[in-house]
């Protein structure tokens, strides 16, 4: 569910809070979020940069956004902008300069911390990206982004009890969440309890029945593999 994390967090980075899981074998995260459902006061000089990332022309946005700042480098929505296309790209080494040029204008800025948790995790960095998510949740308890993001780290760690306490984490927060549960068929199959996890599974398309077309497929593997009822 990597493709929907990223650009949840690159949401987050830009305009604030949102949610998203995320799967790092998979892809980056850009489904649902304030770009697309919150009304937000845009300066003119974005548009043309915000169009592009939209029509998926990232590098475009980039070289745009590039010029903006560097006439302003205090543009701060500029600067998420960039950051965010940089993610779309796979230059995360790019993005996280950017994460942190944002850190010195903005030191308490939970979303920045999540994006740049995140961009290490995309680099392989599990010790740098834990760090920035408990960064990040010791400033904003409610960002669920990193919850998702330390449950994927521990999953691929192989810590399974703390992988899943970060879905419930998730619950209790937004327990209608649905890529929250694809997370949790995942643990619960790494732990072997197959009969739960197609519960999770079911959750997770009940929820939102637009990741069953990707992530069908985990459902239907652990059902034939283990001859579980459908």
């Amino acid at each position: 569910m990597f493709q929907s994390f990223i650009l949840a967090c690159a949401l987050v980075l830009v305009f604030g809070d949102v949610g998203i899981a995320q799967e790092p074998d998979r892809g980056v995260f850009y489904e649902e979020g304030p770009l697309n459902s919150l009304a937000v006061v845009i300066g003119p000089e974005l548009k043309g940069s915000i169009a592009a990332m939209e029509a998926g022309d990232y590098f475009a946005a980039a070289a745009e956004l590039r010029d903006l700042v560097y006439r302003d480098s205090t543009h701060v929505q500029a600067l998420r902008l960039l950051a965010s296309a940089f993610g779309h790209m796979g230059d995360y080494v790019q993005a996280i300069d950017v994460c942190r040029r944002l850190t010195q204008l903005n030191s308490v800025d939970a979303g920045v911390e999540v994006a740049l948790g995140f961009f290490h995790q995309k680099l392989g960095d599990f010790e740098g990206a834990e760090q920035h998510y408990r960064q990040g949740l010791m400033r904003d308890k409610k960002v669920i982004q990193a919850y998702q993001g330390l449950g994927w780290i521990y999953l691929q760690q192989g810590r399974l009890e703390q992988a899943l306490d970060m879905v419930t984490e998730t619950t209790e927060r937004a327990p209608n969440y649905a890529p929250n549960y694809l997370l949790m068929g995942r643990i619960l199959t790494a732990q072997g309890f197959f009969e739960d996890a197609v519960v999770a599974y079911q959750r997770t398309f009940s929820l939102e029945g637009t990741l069953r077309k990707q992530y069908g497929i985990l459902l239907q593997e652990l059902q034939l593999r283990h001859h579980l009822r459908r």
